[in-house]
């Protein structure tokens, strides 16, 4: 056996799938998508010309349970369903294969990972080379010896780069023999492989290089100095081993097929090059015949492209060299219908960024690069003066006359008006409009759009500087790439602005665009800039406090339990909870007896010890994540927090924030209000503001579904939660008690969201069939809420999507699966989304108008934070009457609804006192 070729059929498929989906081809015969098929077949007789294999198997998944799925029932529970009209190919390429003489590998029970292996070790020693086409990490264990390598697809779809095992000990820095070991702390998303949660491929190869593998780490656990890491490896030591034998690729399946059956057939063969045609493949059947030296047949119209072509032109771009070049460009920019704007940075966070250069394109095919500062001595020559560059260009950028489009513009918009520019007159913002046609997905970004809305491959930001530790700065790499890169940027964003714009008018989701979403741009950069400020010192009493409360605890968990033990190790407190104490077993994983959070949760009551455990969990989590973090995320410059708001993140429509994520401190929690007490107004002459939403959420369903008992009562101004407890408990408001009223307050919040009598259970420990009474109940209670929630399915049925008040959309792709479980988490996505969603429109509304009257009185108070229904302010002292009225008014007219909105909130000298 010279050269075998193992395919990953799957991957592969996958790979052709998304290569082509722009172009929507269809089968000339059916009219069906064909995309995968086609993409599937050119990249397979590519590789056949490039690599002349002698042998070739083509391995599928099996569909159906797996065996690791017995080991670990979550295994690839969160992977996204196939899409469905790739289903169909998928059958399609298998057959074709079959047709043209190919051995299709599937074996039930076991991925195609595993048939890989096995096909390794069986001919690792036959086989002068065998080259396996696959994306997976897991496979980079096979590559043990010389002969063994791996391809990867690279930029076009027919581009491949071979990988081995000093590729793989550079990328990670790990041998290929420790990688499942390094797969057992890293995990894996894709396949919901859980890892060591918190330590990733840096920290997990740095202790792979120190202790060879899981044994070495955890028998030499007390000498990693690391607290916060050692104490990560003790917690998920289960998940550790667990995920190395899920990553562990099995070699000794039968397979049940000797050597002479992967010869590689007479895929060219006239018979063949005939069954291609027939099957409507006109293209693939004449590239066959041509690479087999044959007359290729008659043309024939092989498919039908809606759309663009299926491979889109690379541009014209150059570096602008000269002062006296960027002014003539400036002044033909001056006269642009439309301009696309990108920067090049030392730093993802905006506020801290340097500018590197700025690049710009009017013309679909055509992009500049003004290189301004590539730091540190290197490539000066080629610079142009930053204050030069300003002169001349910001009379562009700053006209209101000359529109502006972005991919993520709000980054620009921040990075530029940092460095003396400004930026007027944006009009779209292509990442935007991605996100507001497809909320559900997460592939907004440049590189996946171009691939998907133009079949165009962009120079990715690591084909640039490199990976691993050959990576460099983006200002050490040779202007001119630099150039081609960035003046690409600019082109591909005017490309997909002129592709979104009509989906996103015909969708009739234009005005979600222009009139909420563009325009937050320039509150949400204004935020980001302005950040907050932090008392470092009080952060480090806090922690000083906290870590005390932690040794107490320490001390009353060792107490119950009779004994001192390490808390952070999984195996130690499984001994201590099930075998000592006996507390009944909630969850068993491979290695043992569960003690996650949930579990915990479960047994509360059943022993004083696990609340004291929950709370050690709690307070060193709030350490590690806030108390101990924070003070240092402030930036140099001026000491504030600059969190970065994300708006395309939440399939509803809300901001959520990162770096810090300001989302997650539990306001509801003494310990989450202390942390708000370390955020405070960073001016003598200045307080912080916050104004809350109060309960908007059921506001909006009382609007929406028009129940009366629920308008009535927010109307006349009854406890709603009250109201809702004397009908969950059968008693008058007046005999309600507190402990009736907040657990109707679950039940009111629990509904809206699609609540399931199980997830009520949980939610208030209560029986399931108590839980179904409560709902049952509480839409008796509130029928039009019933209604709405049929009346939302059916039309999310029919339609495919929900909408808010302000017409955002979502698709709901599962509400017609036939799986029940999709199918009942898609009816929750339904009923909650238009609520949830028309609290996101409105709160951002509201920012909108307070913005906008902060800008035309020229107040010195500003917005800082937005954080769920709340926005928090700086107020100036002379201006704090005023504010206060005009923007609880703006809030609460945001948007009229049926029912009285109401906002509260008041001032503080830190943000906790401000709630």
């Amino acid at each position: 056996m010279k050269r075998l070729l193992i395919i990953d059929g799957h991957a592969f498929a996958f790979r052709a799938y998304y290569a082509f989906a722009a172009a929507h081809l269809t089968n000339s015969k059916t009219g069906k998508p064909s995309g995968a098929v086609f993409g599937f077949f050119r990249m397979l007789f590519k590789l056949f010309e490039d690599y002349t294999p002698t042998h070739v198997a083509m391995t599928f998944d099996p569909g159906g349970p797996l065996e690791r799925g017995t080991t670990f029932a979550d295994y690839k529970a969160n992977r996204k369903p196939m899409p469905e009209d790739l289903r169909p190919q998928l059958h399609e390429i298998m057959e074709t294969l079959e047709k043209l003489g190919f051995r299709v590998l599937r074996v039930t029970g076991h991925e195609a990972d595993d048939v890989i292996g096995t096909l390794t070790e069986t001919y690792k020693g036959k086989a002068k080379e065998i080259l396996i086409f696959s994306g997976d990490k897991d496979l980079y264990q096979l590559l043990e010896k010389k002969n063994i390598k791996m391809l990867r697809g690279k930029k076009g779809v027919t581009e491949f780069v071979e990988i081995d095992s000093s590729w793989v000990k550079e990328e990670l820095g790990v041998d290929v023999k420790q990688i499942t070991d390094y797969m057992g702390i890293v995990g894996d998303t894709s396949d919901n492989i859980p890892g060591v949660k918190g330590i990733g491929d840096k920290g997990a190869s740095k202790l792979l290089q120190e202790y060879k593998n899981l044994e070495g780490i955890y028998k030499n656990i007390e000498e990693i100095r690391n607290a916060s890491v050692k104490n990560k490896l003790l917690e998920h030591k289960e998940n550790a081993f667990l995920s190395r034998n899920l990553a562990t690729i099995k070699r000794d399946l039968d397979l049940g097929i000797g050597e002479s059956e992967l010869k590689i057939p007479e895929y060219n063969s006239d018979d063949a090059i005939r069954y291609l045609k027939s099957q409507g493949y006109n293209v693939l059947s004449r590239d066959l015949a041509k690479s087999a030296g044959k007359e290729p047949p008659p043309d024939e119209p092989e498919v039908e492209e809606k759309g663009k072509p299926s491979v889109a032109a690379k541009g014209i771009y150059k570096r602008i060299e000269s002062l006296e070049e960027l002014s003539k460009l400036a002044r033909a920019w001056k006269k642009s219908p439309i301009l696309a704007v990108d920067t090049e940075t030392t730093s993802q966070n905006p506020v801290d960024a340097e500018l590197l250069g700025i690049s710009l394109s009017n013309q679909e095919g055509t992009g500049s690069y003004i290189p301004v500062t590539h730091s540190q001595g290197l490539f000066n020559d080629q610079l142009l003066p930053l204050d030069k560059v300003r002169e001349i260009l910001d009379p562009v950028l700053s006209d209101p006359f000359i529109p502006k489009v972005g991919q993520n513009i709000k980054y620009d918009l921040i990075v530029l008006e940092n460095h003396g520019f400004k930026l007027e007159n944006i009009v779209f913002d292509t990442m935007l409009a991605s996100y507001i046609l497809q909320p559900e997905s997460r592939r907004h970004n440049m590189d996946d759009l171009a691939k998907e809305l133009l079949n165009y491959q962009t120079i990715h930001y690591s084909d640039l500087v490199g990976t691993g530790r050959n990576k460099k700065n983006l200002w050490e790499v040779e202007l001119d790439k630099v150039s081609e890169y960035a003046s690409e940027d600019a082109d591909v964003t005017l490309r997909l602005y002129n592709s979104l714009r009509k989906p996103l008018k015909d969708s009739g989701l234009d005005p979600v665009l222009k009139e909420i979403d563009l325009p937050l741009i320039r509150v949400l950069a204004d935020m980001e800039k302005a950040g907050i400020a932090v008392n470092a010192e009080y952060f480090a009493e806090l922690s000083k406090d906290f870590q005390r409360e932690v040794k107490d605890l320490v001390r009353q968990i060792h107490k119950y339990a009779g004994k001192e033990f390490n808390i952070a190790s999984t195996k130690e407190l499984q001994k201590i909870l099930f075998e000592d104490l006996k507390l009944k077993v909630v969850k068993k994983t491979q290695t043992g007896y569960s003690t996650d959070h949930e579990v915990l949760e479960e047994l509360l009551g059943e022993h004083p010890i696990v609340e004291k455990l929950l709370d050690y969990r709690k307070y060193t989590k709030l350490l590690s994540t806030y108390v101990d973090t924070l003070p240092s995320m402030a930036s140099a410059k001026d000491g504030r927090i600059h969190t970065s708001y994300n708006m395309t993140i939440a399939a509803t429509g809300r901001l959520s924030s990162t770096d810090p994520n300001l989302q997650n401190i539990p306001i509801r929690e003494k310990e989450g209000r202390l942390i708000r007490k370390g955020f405070i107004s960073g001016h003598k002459d200045f307080e912080l503001l916050s104004l809350d939403y109060s309960q908007i959420e059921l506001r909006i369903m009382a609007h929406i579904s028009g129940d009366p008992a629920m308008v009535e009562a927010y109307e006349k101004g009854i406890d709603i939660h009250k109201r809702t407890a004397s009908a969950l408990y059968g008693v008058p408001e007046s005999d309600v008690t507190p402990e009736m009223r907040d657990k109707a307050k679950v039940v009111n919040f629990s509904v809206i969201y699609g609540v399931t009598p199980y997830g009520l259970s949980r939610n208030l420990r209560i029986s399931r069939e108590e839980a179904k009474e409560f709902i049952e109940r509480y839409l008796a209670q509130y029928p039009g809420v019933k209604k709405y929630m049929d009346d939302t399915i059916a039309f999310c049925e029919e339609k495919g999507y929900v909408e808010t008040l302000k017409g955002r959309r979502r698709p709901v792709p599962d509400i017609n699966s036939s799986h029940r479980m999709h199918k009942e988490a898609a009816r929750r996505v339904a009923i909650n989304t238009p609520i949830q969603g028309t609290c996101a429109d409105m709160i951002k509304i509201a920012m909108l108008h307070i913005h906008e009257k902060i800008t035309k009185h020229k107040w010195k108070s500003q917005l800082l934070l937005q954080v769920h229904d709340e926005l928090v302010f700086e107020v100036h002292k002379s201006e704090k009457d005023e504010f206060l009225k005009v923007a609880k008014d703006l809030m609460e007219k945001a948007m009229p609804l049926k029912v009285p909105v109401k906002v509260a909130g008041k001032f503080g000298a830190n943000w906790d006192e401000a709630h």
